[in-house]
């Protein structure tokens, strides 16, 4: 039964086709666009780059399980929405910066394990710095300083 009520579906679809599936209001739902995933990473990278030096900031006041805990999330965090970013842009950035991705790569993939990740975290905040300034140079990202309006003056 189940058989020919699945042939007589896919029968109809080669006739109409236009099944709509189990919910046809979800089927237009718009991916986001590249702009709307690189603020989404960014906004998530820099939060747990502020959150990483905030804990490192007021190490002496927390106990060493919670900071450790809490330092290798953040650190685990920016490591992953650097990649994504990295992934996201990587492509484009090969001919115009191979320095710079090359350092990138080095430091992302390095992967090695018992290695201070405190170091490792804060080697990683610098380099990512420099590739957003090479981001914002590059025109991915606007340039958010705050302009003068002449006519406000």
């Amino acid at each position: 039964m189940d058989h020919d009520t699945s042939r007589d579906r896919d029968k109809n679809i080669e006739e109409n086709e236009t099944y709509e599936g189990a919910h046809p209001e979800l089927q237009d739902l718009p991916l986001p666009t590249t702009d709307n995933m690189l603020y989404s990473i960014l906004n998530s990278l820099n939060q747990n780059i502020a959150n990483f030096h905030a804990y490192l900031k007021f190490k002496n006041y927390i106990s060493e399980d919670i900071l450790n805990t809490e330092l290798l999330k953040r650190s685990m965090g920016i490591h992953r929405d650097f990649s994504a970013l990295f992934l996201h842009t990587k492509e484009e950035l090969v001919f115009i910066y191979p320095e710079l991705l090359e350092k990138a790569e080095r430091i992302l993939f390095k992967g090695e394990a018992g290695t201070d990740f405190i170091k490792y975290t804060c080697k990683m905040s610098k380099i990512i710095n420099d590739y957003k300034v090479t981001l914002y140079r590059e025109g991915y990202l606007p340039d958010f300083k705050p302009q003068l309006m002449l006519t406000d003056i």
